[in-house]
């Protein structure tokens, strides 16, 4: 069998449907499992073991690249597709690429009509978290059975894991720990004010042993600006659209900890093996239940208040906002002495 698995979005949703490939090759290895993902995300699979083969498609291919990616697809003969995030547009592609099972959510009403082994999901109000019911979706296929859950990981070429190595010995020589402060959410969750932020890397800034990087990327530049603004202690390094994605997953791969809103790069870090803090909202479609890490090392943060927001958050509407104010400072560092205790055994910061 021959199985695609797509998965267009971001980074954190791909992060966590990278169970999906290994699960489905420990089930069933006489299968052979390609990735469709977002050319930006490409990545984040291109070393993977359980992959064979990446192919990339946005909304914004113009029709003269999607009929040659509908030409290239229909030559594999894929036995089965699985869209772990359903889009209209790209379900359209598929069939149109001859693949003539496509599994994935029954979420919106083209979703019935484009997906023929659909799966009725209640994903946007909190039914579960995203890396499990990733793996529902592929459980649907038949001959694959109920499927082990593990936390995802990152593959990465030696050339990556060589840019991590050089920029600990340059960047953080003789460093005990180092950690990455990531102020930025991107617009996937509520923002912890920036000021807070600051006091924590100059707090851990301030440790022996202790190196702190400040990371951003695009859209992060006004938190991380907010940072620095706010007194950003001066032994925090600020990494802001330093590196591009791959060498950024190399030089996370050096780090000990990761601190930061539900956001891609927190999903990155627990991916690689970093100890991870979440600052995460109550709302069910942006909490830890459906987008917490699964890492092995974690703690999250949620704020203690009966929110108000049966589904989406109600941003500047809420009576509550923002209600991450209720996620203190003292909170995080305990949460970051909790993650390293449990990672290295270093002592209390």
């Amino acid at each position: 069998m021959k199985i695609l698995v797509a998965r267009t979005d971001r980074l954190g949703d791909l992060v966590l449907s990278l169970p999906v490939f290994a699960a489905g090759r420990a089930a069933r290895p006489d299968w052979e499992f390609q990735a469709l993902v977002n050319p930006v995300c490409a990545p984040l699979v291109e070393n993977d073991p359980n992959v064979s083969a990446v192919w990339t498609w946005n909304e914004g291919f113009g029709a003269a690249v999607e009929a040659d990616l509908v030409a290239r697809l229909r030559a594999e003969r894929f036995d089965a597709a699985v869209l772990l995030h359903f889009r209209a547009p790209l379900a359209r592609l598929l069939r149109k690429a001859g693949i003539r099972r496509r599994y994935g959510p029954w979420s919106k009403p083209a979703s019935w009509l484009l997906l023929n082994r659909g799966v009725w999901q209640h994903r946007s109000r909190g039914g579960g978290h995203e890396m499990d019911l990733n793996l529902e979706l592929l459980e649907r296929l038949p001959g694959v059975g109920r499927l082990a859950s593990a936390a995802p990981r990152l593959h990465l070429a030696d050339a990556q894991l060589e840019i991590g190595r050089e920029f600990r010995r340059r960047e953080a020589p003789g460093a005990r720990v180092v950690a990455f402060v990531h102020p930025g959410s991107g617009g996937s969750a509520l923002d912890w004010e920036p000021a807070r932020f600051a006091a924590v890397a100059g707090t851990l800034a301030a440790q022996p042993g202790w190196r702190v990087f400040v990371t951003g990327q695009g859209g992060d530049r006004s938190a991380v600006e907010a940072m620095q603004a706010a007194a950003l202690d001066p032994r925090a390094g600020v990494l802001l659209d330093r590196y591009t994605l791959r060498e950024f997953l190399g030089v996370l791969s050096a780090g000990d900890v990761f601190i930061g809103p539900s956001t891609g790069p927190l999903h990155l870090a627990g991916a690689l093996g970093l100890g991870v803090v979440g600052l995460y909202p109550p709302v069910p479609a942006m909490s830890p239940r459906r987008w917490g890490p699964r890492g092995p090392w974690n703690r999250v943060l949620v704020p203690a208040v009966d929110c108000p927001g049966r589904h989406a958050c109600r941003l500047e509407r809420c009576p509550l906002h923002n209600c991450l104010d209720g996620v203190t400072v003292p909170a995080v560092l305990a949460a970051v002495r909790a993650v390293m205790g449990e990672r290295d055994g270093l002592p209390a910061v």
